[in-house]
C-alpha cells in the first residue's frame, strides 16, 4: 500500500484585543465537512495552486472563514510546520496581529462555532496535558489544550504550545499593549 503524498495547508494564530485582553480564535468546524468535520482548529485550509505563499493561504483561509480582511493582519511570522495525526496535511503555522477587535462573519457552511480564548488562560500550563489518540493503527501519546469547553488536540496543540514559547508571543502582547 503507498502512502498519500500529505496536503500542503496553513493556518493562522491570530491575535486581537477583546475588552482590553489579548485573545486568540479558534473555530469548530461543521460536521458537513470532508475533513476533520467537528474538530476545533485555528483558522485556515488547504494551499490553492493559485495561492503564491502559504502566508497568503493561511490569509486568504482566515478571511474565507471568519471575515477578517487579510489586508488587516500584520503578520509576525511562521511557525514549525506540524502534521495531522492522519498524516494527510502539513500544516505551517502563521501568527498575526490585528490591530481592532474583531467582528467576526463566520463562514456558515465551514465554522460551527468561532471560540474566542484569552491569552492568560492558554499561559496556565495546567490547561495542557498528554492525551492518548489512534492515528493509521498506531496508539499515539500527542499533546491537548482545555480551552474551557472546547479542547484541540495533536498539531493545532503543538503550534499553540509553540506559540506560547516563542518570541512571537512578547512580540504580540507587546504590539497590542
Amino acid at each position: 500500500m503507498s502512502e498519500r503524498t500529505p496536503r500542503v495547508a496553513a493556518v493562522l494564530i491570530l491575535v486581537y484585543r477583546r475588552s482590553g485582553q489579548p485573545h486568540m480564535v479558534f473555530t469548530e468546524r461543521t460536521q458537513t465537512l470532508r475533513n476533520h468535520p467537528g474538530q476545533v482548529s485555528l483558522p485556515g485550509g488547504s494551499r490553492d495552486p493559485s495561492d503564491p505563499s502559504l502566508e497568503f493561504t493561511a490569509l486568504r483561509e482566515t478571511e474565507e472563514e471568519l471575515g477578517i480582511p487579510a489586508i488587516d493582519v500584520r503578520v509576525l511570522g511562521e511557525l514549525s510546520v506540524v502534521d495531522t495525526l492522519g498524516g494527510s496535511y502539513k500544516i505551517t503555522p502563521y501568527v498575526g496581529l490585528l490591530a481592532y477587535e474583531p467582528l467576526f462573519r463566520p463562514q456558515p457552511d465551514e465554522v460551527a462555532t468561532v471560540i474566542e480564548v484569552p491569552l492568560a488562560h492558554l499561559q496556565n500550563p495546567a490547561v495542557f496535558s498528554d492525551v492518548h489518540r489512534e492515528a493509521r493503527g498506531k496508539s499515539l501519546t500527542v499533546r491537548s489544550c482545555d480551552l474551557g469547553g472546547y479542547q484541540i488536540i495533536g498539531p493545532t496543540a503543538d503550534a499553540v504550545e509553540e506559540f506560547l514559547a516563542s518570541d512571537y508571543l512578547a512580540a504580540a502582547i507587546g504590539d497590542q499593549a
